[in-house]
């Protein structure tokens, strides 16, 4: 029931703050807008393949880049902002460069950390039961449920970098070990949400195009809002002993 009190307080802090929210969010909210009307709803439903006529053009590859860059910059804005109250004096958070040139270095290198040691056990794993297809499967996806559920143990690392407070691995490991089953909770909670308001936008998308691209835009700033607000929420919780409304 942690996990979910966790993400509970992830959403409130956005919603709760929903005009401080939408101004740290806006540069994300402004590229995923402009990308809705150059290419449509297709934008969010299919990744660019040359030998795929229907995918959108190549120039959305530059989107995806600005997406990125503004999801950074988002990020590090929003963990200032709870973290150490410090609000946006203008429409657009604060361009910390620094923070966010670092902020990118130690998510690079968490996840490769993270993405080697699970590709490396998957495939071993998947060796191992090449007699048996299905249960080689199953034990792939409980390895990258694994990968994933270690991400955020040691994702302290990144808030803490974003307010120039610098944690190891060990230290992250460590302060994240009391919620770690929480963590894997709210992993379910949070994918399997996201997943089906997902499949309810593409439904949407396929009687209604716009709306339903509309509704996927929506669904993309929440899952990436709530995405940084976690791991907000779990640096405040794990490593600030802050408690949760």
């Amino acid at each position: 029931m942690q996990g979910f009190t966790l993400l509970r307080q992830s959403l409130r802090l956005i919603f709760g703050n929903l005009d401080q929210s939408l101004r740290l969010s806006s540069p994300l909210l402004a590229v995923l807008i402009v990308a809705l009307i150059l290419y449509g709803p297709d934008y969010f439903l299919m990744e660019f393949d040359p030998a795929n006529p229907n995918s959108p053009p190549a120039s959305s590859l530059i989107f995806q880049l600005l997406t990125m860059i503004a999801t950074l910059w988002v990020a590090v804005a929003w963990h200032r902002f709870v973290l150490l109250e410090e609000y946006p004096s203008g429409v657009v958070p604060t361009f910390h460069g620094g923070r966010i040139l670092a902020y990118f270095g130690y998510g690079v290198l968490l996840g490769l950390v993270v993405g080697l040691a699970t590709v490396f056990v998957a495939i071993l794993v998947g060796g191992a039961l090449f007699w048996a297809p299905i249960l080689a499967i199953a034990a792939v996806v409980v390895v990258a449920i694994a990968g994933s559920w270690a991400f955020y143990r040691l994702s302290p690392i990144l808030p803490a970098c974003a307010i120039g407070n610098k944690i190891g691995m060990k230290e992250a490991w460590a302060a994240t070990k009391p919620l770690s089953g929480s963590i894997l909770g709210a992993m379910v909670v949070f994918v399997g949400t996201i997943f089906a308001l997902a499949l309810l936008g593409a439904f949407i998308g396929g009687l209604i195009p716009m709306l339903g691209g509309v509704l996927i835009l929506a669904i993309n700033w929440l899952y990436i809002l709530l995405g940084i607000s976690f791991l907000t929420t779990l640096y405040g919780v794990a490593v600030e002993d802050r408690p949760i409304d």
